[in-house]
């Protein structure tokens, strides 16, 4: 846990009317964090922490005793100063759908080594960075890490929250534990450090019992805790749209194109994406001290791997594929499909970027037509579900009008898809556990792929099983629902 062990001093420092207003105001509606590099502020004054959070209120634990609890808070760094942490890489995914969450994607730019970490890249990086994904409450001011899946040299800790060590105590808990303003973020750990307990008696009232029993009248109950906290400044707004994790030692142009000026990023290194083409990575490196250099990445040079080619409908895919023995990375597959170029007549036409993975080396690509539009689209393995069921694949569906090939997301997140050309049909089934199954049906229409069978069934007490079955008749979907044995089950399909 990235923790200093001191505790920072409470300042008993006066904020201004002005500004508890914008922090009570800020409190309700918060503003969403910018993407771009932001400096790590180890000085906030915790005056300033005290007066917009409010973590806890003073409670009378027992009214008929009277005994009331009082609270002695500290604060501490979230982000251990040792580690040389000043500056960290923030970019903001808002998705519009989602109404509870958004999430930001963190690297904090470390000179050492911070412990508690599994860290994946090489230790002769210069600049040793940390990888961390946090949903953003919208609605309420909250955070949570979450295991970062933007890239695989980043890490995740799961004890980068605070936790109390004893939960016997049940205290009012603020919800306030994220703030963010126009160019500001803070993150407190939401539950806290307890560090003390102890129990003031009047002496007129001691029945020398302990506390909790009848003996005491009146007794004040003294808890001293931390808790760990950081703020971010933002030092610069940057339209950053992902992090690059650098596989391989590659050269980063600095230069105009065509020139021969770049400089050497190492395996492991990470650049920060501002735009992509067919042949390029544009982006910026950050260092420590939050400098920046701009330039951009060569998409084959980041391609080391074995090499397939495969003719479809006239068209050449020169496909870059990995082959690592199977393991926990890649279940039922050999290795990642890192790329593949379309060629049409010596010309390229399209780039698709880590389409799917191997499970097949003599043909990588399995052409499929899955729109029923008379041309071929394109099939990858993408994912086993365990034990057997719910795998899945990626879909590129050829588009006659660019000439080029789409992906397709509904399509894609089918469970155990089968397409079937004669009846025109796409199937899909999944199971969740020994009790719980089901499948579905589905057809194109108007050009969307749209449900048109539902089947389900949970398996409930006394061998009873509740069956589910949706399907569309006359436009419109009709659901019935029963319970029955085992032996009067009859799937549709």
């Amino acid at each position: 846990m990235l923790l200093l062990k001191s505790s920072f001093p409470v300042f008993n420092g006066k904020i201004s009317l002005a500004l508890i207003s914008l922090l009570f105001f800020s409190s309700i509606v918060s503003a969403q964090v910018k993407s771009g590099i932001y400096k790590v502020d180890y000085r906030t004054d915790s005056a300033f922490i005290n007066a917009y959070f409010k973590p806890y209120d003073q409670q009378n634990t027992n009214p008929d005793l009277n005994i009331s609890t009082f609270y002695n808070y500290q604060y501490k760094p979230l982000l251990d100063s040792t580690t040389g942490v000043r500056y960290v890489v923030v970019i903001s995914k808002n998705d519009p759908n989602n109404k509870e969450y958004y999430p930001i994607q963190m690297v904090w730019l470390n000179k050492n080594s911070p412990d508690n970490f599994h860290i994946t890249y090489s230790d002769s990086l210069v600049r040793k960075f940390v990888g961390m994904e946090l949903y953003i409450g919208k609605q309420r001011n909250y955070w949570n890490p979450v295991r970062p899946y933007f890239n695989n040299g980043f890490i995740w800790n799961q004890a980068f929250d605070n936790y109390s060590s004893d939960d016997s105590y049940r205290y009012k808990l603020s919800d306030s534990n994220f703030y963010s303003g126009k160019n500001l973020f803070i993150l407190k750990s939401k539950k806290f450090e307890l560090v003390s307990d102890s129990v003031k008696v009047d002496s007129s009232t001691y029945y020398s019992y302990p506390l909790g029993d009848f003996g005491y009248r009146t007794a004040k109950k003294y808890l001293s805790y931390k808790q760990a906290f950081s703020a971010f400044k933002l030092k610069e707004a940057k339209a950053y749209q992902s992090f690059l994790y650098l596989p391989v030692d590659v050269k980063f142009h600095t230069g105009t194109i065509g020139s021969d000026h770049f400089k050497n990023l190492h395996a492991g290194d990470f650049i920060a994406i501002t735009k992509e083409t067919d042949e390029w990575y544009w982006g910026e490196h950050i260092s420590i001290d939050g400098q920046v250099t701009s330039g951009r990445i060569y998409i084959d040079d980041l391609w080391i791997g074995q090499r397939k080619l495969q003719i479809i409908n006239g068209l050449q895919f020169r496909i870059k594929h990995s082959s690592y023995p199977e393991d926990q990375s890649f279940p039922n597959a050999l290795g990642p499909i890192l790329g593949i170029k379309i060629y049409k007549d010596k010309k390229l036409i399209q780039v698709i970027k880590e389409p799917g993975l191997v499970n097949d080396t003599t043909q990588i690509i399995h052409p499929i037509d899955v729109n029923f539009d008379g041309y071929p689209d394109l099939q990858f393995y993408s994912h086993s579900g365990g034990a057997g069921p719910n795998y899945g694949n990626n879909y590129y569906l050829y588009n006659p009008k660019t000439k080029q090939f789409d992906y397709h997301q509904k399509l894609s997140d089918l469970s155990q898809p089968t397409v079937d050309v004669k009846s025109k049909t796409i199937s899909a089934a999944w199971r969740n556990g020994a009790g719980n199954w089901g499948s579905e049906k589905y057809k194109w229409i108007n050009h969307k792929l749209t449900l048109v069978e539902y089947y389900e069934i949970r398996y409930l007490d006394d061998d009873r099983i509740a069956e589910t079955h949706d399907k569309m008749i006359k436009g419109k979907m009709r659901k019935s629902t029963r319970v029955v044995r085992e032996e009067e089950l009859n799937s549709p399909f």
